[in-house]
């Protein structure tokens, strides 16, 4: 009999009582087409999708198609021991043994049956060192070809075929609806940033020339506290090691005189203060470059009359985010030489809109995307709420901890991402993934076969990053397309081609 597969799966699926399977994936679905079915059933390690012919009493069928798939990675069987076991009326059984799949996920069987009547077949998978019993339900075994049924039913309009063989050849998954609590949520954007004290851009405090022979750590390189970045040969006077030592003696011999100033009452407090804090400017720009003199570099060769070596050192140990100097290259005073970031914690600061602020200060958590990438980041300690509303942007900031053992977090990423506070809301939940953006509406695909799927458009409710709850459209226990779900959306726009029943693997 040929028939488009595709549109025999469909049309099975159209019969009476065609639902998804439950979501305690207990009962399996059988259809009846043209004394044939379809059957779609999940265990707790597998997922059955299995087409049969009619039978005949006495007569070889035509090949059983039966698609294995493994739930834990949504990827066909390859190997394992498959028994068909057939059971009927007066005692009547028949049991096939197929030792491998005839190619991966499909197992394929002709079972000739000796009674008619009602028969109930059962599969039982060993694989993975276990026993996988596999309900598939009853079929009818007619006396001859001339009492076969020919009513099938037209297939059900909006039913979207996806072949198994394509399900497994891309990324593909499916979760099951559940009613879940998701506190209530602001959407913003917003950046990610490193903390003050863990983020720290080195310039250079003399210009001179990068001597080739220094140090020369590379982005994404780690450095220690105080390791070197580079070597400075100074090649001007005024930034000479000399000036710099000038500096530190003259504010120390400031700071001292100001102490006897002080003492004698003749000065205010506070110009102690100014000569102590210019002296410690002083010592800390000194320190920066190391202010020794080296024996062994001679200003790499450029012809300079200061003998001294300034060092730019890292004031934080951390990795060197960017780099913006290269040996040999001429540098002047105060240009931006290194970015030395610490990267196992960053921030998140969420743009609040000015609308939402007074509810920022209920804020517990957040979770966030970035550009680029569909993995949700979760943060939730909350280091600080602004409290001035930016003139600009109209927005709050709030800065949240976020833990970046991987390092897949880069400071300076664009992150959109919601708010979690107050008190949760309960309802029927998706993974946010499966949720689609279709020109303005929210759509979901809903898995009702082991080839067919409807796309639904559903309300959106609040989220968490990983569920969100949708007020419609999907009910509790319904399997949703949580990865792939835009294949499937590609599968509805084409054409499907005509095809042997019985799946010409």
């Amino acid at each position: 009999m040929r028939v488009n597969r595709a549109v025999a799966m469909v049309a099975a699926l159209s019969g009476a009582g065609c639902d998804a399977p439950s979501a305690d994936q207990a009962a399996a679905a059988t259809h009846s087409h043209a004394g044939g079915g379809v059957v779609t059933h999940w265990t707790e390690s597998l997922e059955l999708f299995a087409e049969y012919p009619p039978h005949v009493q006495d007569v070889a069928s035509e090949p059983w198609a039966i698609h294995l798939t493994w739930l834990a990675d949504w990827k066909p069987v390859r190997e394992g021991r498959l028994v068909l076991l057939l059971r009927g009326p007066g005692g009547a059984r028949e049991e096939i043994v197929l030792a491998a799949p005839a190619s991966p996920g499909v197992y394929s069987a002709t079972p000739t049956l000796t009674a008619t009547g009602t028969w109930r077949a059962d599969l039982t998978l060993t694989a993975r060192g276990a026993d996988h019993a596999i309900p598939v339900g009853q079929l009818r075994v007619f006396a001859s070809e001339e009492v076969l049924p020919h009513d099938e039913e037209p297939p059900r309009p909006g039913l979207i075929a996806l072949l198994k063989e394509e399900q497994w050849a891309m990324p593909f998954e499916v979760a099951v609806a559940a009613t879940r609590r998701i506190p209530q949520s602001i959407p913003v954007t917003g950046e990610v940033a490193a903390p003050a004290r863990d983020l720290a851009h080195v310039s250079t405090p003399v210009g001179g020339l990068l001597l080739v022979q220094g140090p020369s750590p590379a982005p994404g390189e780690e450095v220690r506290e105080g390791e070197t970045l580079a070597l400075i040969a100074p090649t001007s006077l005024d930034d000479s090691y000399a000036r710099m030592r000038a500096d530190v003696e003259d504010a120390e011999r400031e700071a001292d005189r100001a102490e006897r100033l002080l003492a004698a009452g003749a000065i205010a407090g506070r110009r102690l203060e100014e000569a102590l804090h210019n002296l410690e400017v002083a010592r800390a720009a000194f320190a920066a470059v190391d202010g020794r003199r080296s024996a062994d570099v001679d200003g790499g060769g450029d012809g300079g009359s200061d003998p001294h070596v300034y060092r730019l050192r890292s004031p934080i140990g951390g990795v060197i985010a960017d780099r913006r100097v290269a040996p040999g290259e001429h540098v002047a005073v105060g240009r931006h030489a290194f970015t030395v970031v610490r990267p196992d914690t960053l921030w998140f600061v969420a743009r609040v809109p000015a609308r939402h602020a007074e509810a920022a200060g209920d804020v517990h958590g957040a979770w966030f995307t970035v550009e680029g990438a569909t993995r949700a980041h979760a943060a939730d300690r909350v280091v600080s709420v602004g409290s001035i509303i930016d003139a600009g942007s109209r927005t709050l900031p709030v800065r949240f901890a976020v833990a970046n053992p991987d390092g897949v977090l880069k400071v300076g990423m664009l992150a959109e991402g919601h708010l979690l506070l107050g008190d949760p809301v309960e309802g029927v939940a998706v993974p946010t993934p499966a949720i689609l953006d279709e020109d303005g509406l929210s759509v979901v695909y809903v898995k009702v076969g082991g080839e067919a799927f409807q796309r639904r458009v559903v309300e959106t409710g609040p989220s968490d990053g990983s569920w969100t709850i949708v007020h419609s459209g999907v009910a509790s226990g319904e399997q949703v397309v949580a990865v792939g779900a835009y294949q499937v959306r590609l599968a509805s726009l084409g054409d499907v081609e005509i095809s042997d029943h019985g799946h010409p693997h």
